[in-house]
């Protein structure tokens, strides 16, 4: 038995994937607009299972994003209130030395922290924007490749 492998998928540049989901959608769009047209008129055509299934899976993927970027908003969040808590730690630090090494150390700390934030900060933003637009992406990059096939 072959042991699987699993490595962390890095998040998409976010300007690809939209430009990707673009020309995927046009796609998507012409395929459906051009069945649905060859279906007018003839009500055994528009049973096609392809009609129906636009509904559930736009549904399924707005349910699939919001679980996602809840996920990263509660991460992002935990790690803020754990910067808050240190920031009150400083203060009370502050408060038991002598006020020029308080002053120095609080200092010191809050640069450190500060840069430490801003990078939680950005980190946070890349992990929520990708979970907002993944799944959309891997669904639109299925549809346009799955409708694009040649009818055999």
């Amino acid at each position: 038995m072959t042991k699987r492998r699993t490595t962390r998928r890095t998040p998409a540049n976010p300007m690809v994937q939209m430009t990707e989901m673009a020309v995927a959608a046009g796609q998507t769009i012409g395929h459906r607009s051009l069945m649905m047209a060859q279906a007018a008129g003839d009500p055994v055509a528009m049973g096609h299972p392809e009609f129906t299934r636009m509904l559930a899976e736009k549904m399924a993927v707005v349910a699939e994003t919001g679980a996602k970027v809840a996920t990263q908003m509660a991460t992002a969040q935990h790690g803020w209130a754990g910067w808050f808590g240190a920031q009150a730690q400083l203060g009370f630090a502050a408060m038991t030395s002598d006020p020029v090494t308080a002053w120095q150390r609080w200092m010191q700390l809050g640069m450190t922290q500060g840069a430490e934030i801003g990078n939680r900060l950005m980190d946070d933003a890349a992990a929520i924007t990708d979970a907002s637009l993944s799944s959309a992406h891997r669904v639109v990059s299925a549809n346009a490749k799955r409708l694009g096939r040649k009818k055999r």
